[in-house]
This record gives C-alpha cells, structure tokens and sequence, in this order.
C-alpha cells in the first residue's frame, strides 16, 4: 500500500493524527492565527453549516467529517506564558477539562469537522444554540477562549510526560508506524487532554471502549486496536488542578510530534501460547490477582477446557478469539459453567491479564485485552 492510500485512509479516520515538518503547519493557510477563528464567517446551508477563515471555506456536517478542516491554523503563542488568566478564560479551561460531556466532546466534534450536538438533540451539552449556524459560532468562540488561557499557562522547563487510552482504526495504526520508519512528524487537529497518571490511560483501552461497529471483536478482527500514547514533551500545559481525578495534561492543537516508538506489549500471557503449552497451563492451579475479591487464594485446573482446547487444535490466539466472541460457540457456553461457579470461573480466567485493572460493578476487574499497542510521541527536538 502507497504512502498515499495509507495518508487518505488515515485522514478518514475518527482520530486523524496528521504529518507535520514543522512545530505548527502554518505553510498550510498563509499566516492564519486560531483568534482568527473567532472571526470566521459562519452561515447554515444545505448540505451542514459553511465555515470560512484564513481565505479558506470548510463545510461541516453531522456525519462524514471534513478532511481536517483546521489543517495549518497556529493554535500555540508563547508570547502570553505567565500572564495571568480572566474569569472567563479561567472559568472556560475550568468547563472544557472538568465536562468531556458539557463542552470537551463539543470542541472535539468540531476539530474532527463534525458538527456538535444541538441542545434539543443531546441535554448533556451546555451549549444551548437552537441552530446549527449559532452553535458552530458558539463553539468556536469557547474553544479560541480557551487557547488564550492554555497560552497563558507555563510550558514545563523539561519534557512532562502524559498519556492517552486510545482505540484507533488499523490503517491509523499502519500510518503511525510508517511515520516511525521515515522520520515523518505527526499532530493532532484538535485539543488533547492525555493523563499525567499512566494507570489511568489504561481504563480507555478495555473491550467495553472499542467502537461500537466492530465489537466485541475488533482487535481480533484487526479493525481497530487498543493503543497508548505516551507524551514527552515542553508543549503541554498542565491543568489537573481542575480535573484532579484524571490529572490531564492540555495539548494545543496542530503541534508536531516524532513518532519516537510503536511497539506491540503483550499483556495476555496465554496469546502467545501453542496448543499444547495452553492445554498444560489449564491443567495447572494460578494464583488470582492481588486486587481480586480472592486475592491469596489459587485457581485451576480446568481440565474440560483443556480438553476443548487440545480437541480444537486451539493455540493462544485462537483460543483468545473464541473468548471475544460470545455469541453461543464462545466464551465457554460448552462447558455449561452452573450459576455458582460462574463468577469463580471467569475471575479466576481473567486474573491472567497483565494490564491494570479499571473499575467493574463488583470493584476492580481485570482488563481483558490480549495485547495493546504503546506509541511514544516527542518533541521533534527530542528530550534528552
């Protein structure tokens, strides 16, 4: 596949991280400031809502995203570092990190070239525009508010780290590797808020966050796959004073990152196993996690699944896959597993993951993904 089908593919994505040779693409749009866009002429038609700034006219819909419509536009200005913020400054990066609902998942929509759920339509939001045309004016002014007051806060002296919990398409995927491999830089379109607590990035990478059109079998499938990225960088703004629960990290938008690394962790021990060291691993007694319910106490054997599993010729990525699918002829309904031993079973099978646990109905539960993908974003000046 050509750099070019993998770089159009990858801008049809939901995450559309794009090349970047430079610390913001301003070659794109001739000296087109993000204040501008609190200018920009907004009218409604036919087809979605007219957006025009910088000599260049974008159209934004309710589905089918615009390819990168804010694509060269300078969000980052550290000639206001220091300065001290207004009320509505501070009051608007208080909304945007402490609400994903109310105001993030707004500013969001619009970066990726969607238009933003009106009130009438979602009473999460707390844009209460009752048209489109008004609300694109509405958002657009809170989110050039708020790089005001991301410009106005310090930029630490060295690389901070952070991280975001991520599924991503696999031509997204394809495309971060390719940029590792040349040495090509990539940026986000929109405002990211990755967390400075790693454990936390993990809860976005579980089954229950794949996209609704390929679950439960996405990663099995390769449609769309769990990955973390990590952030070193100068550019981050840190703003967990306001979310101190996620402890995020503010990442303007169209800043150039090196793709420092892309590597596959394996954190199901059993993924990389052959039939015959699956089978003996079932015969065998494992101790549950320290965070179960049975925390000191063992599991196993499981010698009907074993027996399944050698009558199948099952290695450890098949067995995984016949987990995942849950749909009569997965997730053990053979071995009709009786109501009281259920929850024992299904603990004790999930206590295999390494990932940090997330939070589940009956405290912490295991995360149950066979392997996630970990990707290390730089400054392109690098942190050493």
């Amino acid at each position: 596949m050509s750099i070019a089908t993998l770089a159009a593919m990858w801008m049809a994505s939901s995450l559309m991280l794009r090349s970047a040779a430079v610390r913001s693409q301003s070659g794109i749009l001739a000296a087109c400031d993000y204040k501008d866009l609190a200018t920009a002429q907004v009218s409604g038609g036919s087809a979605g809502v007219d957006v025009s700034f910088c000599g260049r006219s974008v159209t934004l819909r309710e589905s089918g995203s615009a390819a990168d419509p804010f694509a060269g536009v300078t969000w980052w200005d550290a000639s206001h570092q220091g300065e001290k913020l207004t009320k509505q400054e501070s009051k608007t990066l208080k909304n945007h990190v402490g609400s994903y609902w109310r105001y993030g998942r707004s500013v969001a929509q619009l970066g990726k070239g969607l238009l933003p759920p009106l009130y009438k339509e979602d009473y999460n939001t707390d844009f209460k525009d009752d048209n489109y045309a008004s609300l694109v004016r509405s958002v657009l002014g809170f989110t050039v508010t708020l790089a005001d007051a991301a410009n106005k806060l310090p930029a630490p002296a060295a690389c901070a780290d952070a991280w975001l919990g991520e599924w991503i398409p696999s031509e997204a995927l394809e495309l971060l590797r390719l940029k590792k491999e040349t040495g090509r830089t990539t940026s986000f379109p929109w405002f990211q808020a990755p967390t400075m607590d790693e454990s936390h990035s993990y809860q976005f990478l579980t089954s229950k966050e794949q996209p609704e059109s390929c679950k439960p079998v996405c990663l099995q499938q390769n449609i769309s796959f769990p990955v973390q990225f990590h952030f070193r960088t100068r550019h981050g703004k840190d703003v967990a004073k306001y979310d101190t629960k996620e402890k995020p990290m503010l990442v303007l938008p169209n800043l150039a990152f090196k793709v420092a690394e892309v590597s596959e962790v394996i954190t199901d021990p059993l993924y990389v196993m052959s039939t015959a060291e699956l089978v003996q691993w079932l015969n065998e007694t494992h101790p549950y996690k320290s965070f179960q319910e049975r925390a000191g106490q063992t599991f196993g054997p499981f010698p009907r699944l074993a027996k399944e599993v050698q009558d199948r010729q099952m290695d450890g990525k098949g067995f995984s896959a016949w987990e995942a699918k849950g749909d009569g002829e997965g997730r053990y309904e053979m071995l009709e597993v009786s109501g009281a031993e259920y929850r024992p079973f299904f603990d004790a099978l999930s206590s295999r993951f390494d990932m940090p646990p997330r939070p589940g109905l009956w405290g912490q539960v295991s995360n149950e993904d066979p392997y996630i993908i970990k990707v290390t974003l730089e400054d392109p000046e690098g942190c050493d």
